[in-house]
């Protein structure tokens, strides 16, 4: 036997193993007295497992200061000490191999000679370990080691074991002298460790993986605003967003088409202006500005509007030499503290002049960004990365949220795939849940049901009646759908293809997509009206005349071509944004350095061209019949006001000018794009809706109109709510555009019951030749871009796409109508309906409970009928770690795959009213040993990397490069500059410097000037330096808890829903 330990310090001796000597060597009947000043789960469970002899055992439980706060109040240090206990117990509680642990401590507490009280009188700094009583005291282990796993282990203790009767008495006395003031606390300490978390069933376990999510974000005390009123759910909306801006800088308010977003601009205004004293600026379309301007007035706040191209053009924004560079912004641009944006996706496109100017405008002294849009996401993920960007700054702004890089996490969605089937969207949910406020019509409908406004309107909608109408213009002409269809298929598009047939050269991918958009703007012109395409071919047909021509005199003259289709309106195609980012130059080259092919290729493609023309040409107005249809759906129509939308500018003057005036008891106007400057355009529709373009029982000097004829250009932002039918006189190419042009008529506060919306499609024969053509063009596109990929363009995927979008369509899908945005925020798994089920819970008074229920609780449940759950069964844990990271894991069953995505998880754990099934067949710890693992790979490579340097793009290390060159001497504050540009950053300042790059690279400036110009980017957007995220420290398993599991079981055969194996 060892010698009785006497100096105890946790090197030659442990605290542990002097205790484990001293149980040994006093018989039982001689009790053990404890004194500690902390106390956590394992010291106790340390004495649980060593005092098995039935030895009476006395704790006594105090607080000890922490350094320099001993002049604080006691209890909150004991309290503090026993919420330690309540972390060790959360993190003890599953999986069941570490709950069996508690579950001996359980039992030990449970014994009658056990005994625990506290002290509160004062603080307890001495510690002590005991054995006897006062009238037989036999050993005495005072120590500075309190009763937890470090203390009994692995800290630097001190302590003395003392087994003279008279010293080891002493110190009894000083112990039962505490021990007599002390309070009972043995109830109180087993209902902390061993709570009765009450019945736990799988509604239950999904709220508190909810709570998990947002908890931080509800029951939020917003203030009521004194002049802006909002109706319940716009104020649930507007408390959201703000909480947003508070952490994020700028929020996406995406709530859909007709649902008031200009009452939360108003009140972001009112918030920054009246209760925080700070100025606001307010960004808009042209057609809206006076729309804004009168708002504003009404509402008695101080803000300044301006349009895109006025932000554009200020002298602030913009470099010197600018065109139109003026003083738009009447104050210091860092004076202001807010910016709303209203049709805020127009900073989708990065490379636009309101782009950059925005850049320049957020930079410098922080300020929020507010972005007003119902479709955030039109042409891909990356809409959403720039938008996100706008306000984020720089490439890291997530790093604290379990992103370190922005463009990555684009990057593994998909957002540079083209093919659907390898897009990921779930990777960005979370993100775009941090950024986003989005509701939809049948979400506020569903949520909001007696909901009204302050004047006491309700909160409804009209009801959307979607029908399709049919012609067919083979009355006029037979077979000219087919003929036209076949013939623009056999268009080759050399002619703006130069490219491909470049001797020795290799076809450019923009060439090929551009041709293909032009291509697609043609189809979709003819769909549209044979007028606007015949306009459209004579162009082009004049472009290859003039091709020829140069031909003939030994050239070739391609960059006009591009310039040429610019002028086009072919925004529907994307062309528009294509040349936009894909700027070019006009190009003279010899002949000599092309394939005698590209001549014959284009002279073929001017044959084709030239019988279209001839064969359209044969058209005429009064034998269209189009528009002879749409004269009869107008006059059939059971509003007495009417819009008719139209894509393109030639499409609505040909109607303009053809349909007579007033057509039957309907007199018109007509708006056309940038024709029509902002205060005509107002002037028109005030003739058409006056009471809500202007104000009620307002009367248009001219006199009221019925009839509205306008392309795109009003199918954004405009409330034209007198109106209670729309008319789309071509077919709509993306859901975007249905709810932008239905959008208009389908609002909040609408007089009609029901509105009408009517889309004019071809004959379904002739439809189909149309489509097939478009999914082949769209084929086309694709594989340009996948160019040099080892990508395949499935032949049915855009048919099956684009044909399941047309027979939404022709059957009058409402839910059309929701679809605010494409790939990236699909409604189908929507936030909003998450925190509307918890916000319930929590009005029926479950705040508290869920957030007082132990970690480690669980439940299970079976998918089938009816129950929302999708997807492969398994076991969700929702983890944190003793840090406070949060991670999800859904480990499938047998462990096939690990899920790490919220959406999905959440798509899996939804349980609906399903019933919990007990002791199921699941193997817990299995699942659990997978997850966990997972989790510290994921966690351990961030820490491991976190002090590694940031990659940022080869535009910025050139000019890191350039300040760090010692041959470019640079002011001593160029370190702050290098700092700003050593995380990557948005691409108008990418672009920037690419322009400086390129005159470098070009002789046009020496290495000093390119320094100084650099420098110049840093200041005029702003840019400042980045501090760094916390870095991440290594986990082990025993650091990571778990809140809540779900085992998720497949549907009980026969019972339908998933028929996987279970886990």
């Amino acid at each position: 036997m060892p010698a009785r330990p006497s100096l105890v310090d946790n090197a030659e001796t442990t605290h542990a193993g002097a205790l484990a000597y001293l149980i040994n060597d006093h018989d039982p009947h001689h009790g053990l007295a404890v004194a500690t000043g902390y106390v956590n789960l394992e010291g106790l469970h340390h004495l649980a497992v060593n005092v098995t002899d039935g030895r009476a055992v006395r704790i006594l439980l105090g607080a000890s200061p922490a350094p320099g706060l001993s002049a604080m109040p006691l209890l909150p240090h004991f309290d503090r000490a026993i919420e330690g206990l309540r972390q060790d117990r959360n993190l003890a509680r599953f999986p069941p191999s570490r709950a069996a642990r508690l579950q001996e401590l359980d039992i030990w507490l449970d014994r009658r000679d056990v005994q625990v009280r506290r002290f509160t009188e004062r603080f307890l700094h001495g510690k002590t370990y005991l054995f006897g009583d006062a009238q037989d005291a036999r050993a005495a282990l005072v120590t500075s080691a309190n009763l937890t796993n470090a203390g009994l282990s692995h800290n630097l203790e001190l302590g003395l074991a003392n087994y003279e009767p008279m010293v080891a008495k002493a110190a009894f006395e000083w112990f039962d002298g505490l021990w007599e003031t002390a309070e009972e606390f043995k109830a109180e300490l087993r209902e902390l460790l061993f709570p009765d978390p009450g019945l736990i069933d799988p509604q239950t376990v999904y709220l508190r993986a909810l709570l998990e999510l947002f908890d931080a974000e509800t029951e939020q005390p917003v203030s009521p605003l004194n002049t802006v009123q909002l109706a319940p759910f716009q104020r649930d909306g507007f408390r959201r967003a703000l909480e947003i801006v508070r952490r994020r800088h700028g929020v996406i308010y995406a709530d859909g088409v007709g649902t008031g977003k200009t009452e939360i601009g108003l009140a972001f205004i009112e918030e920054y202006t009246r209760r925080r004293g700070s100025h606001a600026l307010v960004v808009a379309p042209r057609q809206l500005v006076r729309h804004w301007e009168e708002r504003i007035e009404r509402a008695l706040l101080p803000a300044r509007v301006v349009t895109y191209h006025e932000l554009a053009t200020d002298e602030q924004l913009t470099p010197s030499g600018t065109p139109k560079r003026a003083r738009r912004l009447t104050i210091d641009k860092d004076v202001y503290r807010l910016v709303v944006v209203d049709e805020g996706h127009a900073l989708r496109s990065p490379n636009t002049t309101w782009q950059r100017a925005m850049s320049r405008m957020l930079g410098g002294e922080r300020k929020d960004l507010v972005l007003l849009t119902a479709t955030p996401i039109n042409n891909g993920l990356w809409d959403l990365y720039h938008l996100v960007m706008t306000f984020a700054l720089h490439d890291r702004a997530f790093a604290a949220d379990g992103i370190p890089s922005l463009r990555r996490l684009f990057v593994t969605a998909g957002a540079n795939e083209r093919d659907p089937e390898n897009l990921d969207p779930d990777v960005l949910f979370p993100l775009a849940d941090m950024v986003s406020v989005r509701r939809d019509r049948r979400f506020i409908e569903t949520h909001y049901p007696n909901a009204a406004f302050p004047d006491g309107t309700p909160v409804r909608f009209p009801q959307p009646v979607l029908t399709t109408e049919r012609y067919d213009l083979d009355e006029a002409h037979p077979d000219l759908v087919l003929e036209v269809v076949v013939a623009i298929d056999e268009l080759n598009m050399a002619r703006y293809r130069p490219s491909a047939y470049r001797i020795g050269g290799e076809p450019e991918v923009h060439e090929d997509t551009l041709s293909a958009l032009l291509q697609s703007a043609v189809l979709k012109r003819f769909e549209s009206c044979w007028r606007a395409c015949l306009l459209t071919l004579e162009r082009m047909l004049a472009a290859h005349d003039a091709f020829l021509a140069g031909w003939e005199d030994g050239f070739v003259l391609h960059g006009e071509a591009l310039q040429a289709a610019a002028g086009q309106e072919l925004d529907e195609t994307g062309l528009a944004q294509w040349l936009a980012e894909n700027p070019v130059e006009e190009c003279a080259e010899s002949v000599d350095l092309f394939e005698d092919r590209f001549r014959d290729l284009v002279a073929r493609d001017r044959s084709i061209l030239g019988r279209l023309v001839e064969l359209l040409g044969q058209m005429d107005a009064q034998h269209d019949p189009k528009l002879k249809l749409l004269r009869s759906v107008i006059d059939k129509s059971p509003s007495q006001k009417v819009i008719v939308f139209s894509t393109f500018a030639d499409t609505v003057r040909y109607l303009d000018e053809n349909l007579p005036d007033p057509l039957g008891d309907r007199q018109r106007v007509t708006v056309i794009g940038a024709e029509t400057n902002p205060d005509e355009r107002s002037a028109l529709l005030a003739r058409f809706c006056p009471d809500t373009v202007v104000r009620p029982d307002y009367q248009p000097e001219e006199g009221e109109v019925d009839l509205l004829l306008s392309n795109d250009v009003l199918s954004e932002g405009q409330n034209l709510q007198q109106a209670a039918a729309v008319i789309s006189y071509d077919m709509p190419w993306n859901p975007q555009r249905v709810v932008q042009r239905y959008g208009r008529v389908i609002r909040l506060k609408s007089e009609h019951e029901q509105v009408h919306l009517t889309t004019m499609l071809p004959e379904p024969g002739d439809l189909e030749e149309i489509l097939s053509l478009e999914a082949a063009i769209r084929r086309k596109i694709k594989a340009a871009r996948t160019f040099g990929m080892e990508i395949q363009v499935l032949q049915g995927e855009e048919e099956r796409e684009i044909r399941s979008y047309a027979r939404r369509l022709t059957d009058g899908d409402p839910s059309l109508l929701d679809e605010t945005d494409g790939e990236g925020m699909s409604p189908s798994l929507s936030p909003e309906q998450m925190r509307s089920r918890l916000r319930r819970a929590f009005e029926e008074g479950e705040a508290e409970r869920l957030r007082r229920l132990p970690w480690g609780i669980g439940a299970s449940f079976r998918q089938g009928p009816g129950i929302p759950s999708t997807g492969q069964p398994g076991v969700f844990f929702a983890c944190r770690t003793t840090t406070g990271d949060k991670y999800w894991r859904f480990v499938e069953a047998g462990a096939a795959e690990v899920v790490n995505s919220q959406a999905p998880i959440l798509r899996r754990i939804d349980p609906g009213n399903a019933l919990n099934v007990d002791q199921p067949s699941v193997d817990l710890e299995a699942a659990w040993q997978t997850a966990s693992a997972s989790i510290m790979e994921e966690h351990n490579q961030q820490a491991a990397s976190a002090g590694d340097p940031v990659p940022v793009g080869p535009i910025q290390r050139w000019a890191l490069e350039v300040l760090r060159n010692p041959l470019a001497p640079v002011p001593k504050d160029a370190e702050d500059a290098y700092l700003a540009l050593s995380i990557d950053r948005n691409q108008p300042v990418r672009s920037a410097l690419g322009a400086i790059r390129r005159d470098h690279e070009s002789d046009l400036i020496s290495l000093t000037e390119a320094a100084i110009r650099i420098l110049e980017v840093v200041r005029s957007y702003g840019l400042r330096p980045i501090e760094p995220a916390a870095p991440l420290t290594a986990i082990t398993q025993d650091e990571i808890a778990v809140v809540c599991w779900l085992a998720v079981l497949p549907a009980a055969s026969g019972a339908g829903g998933h028929t996987g194996a279970g886990p």
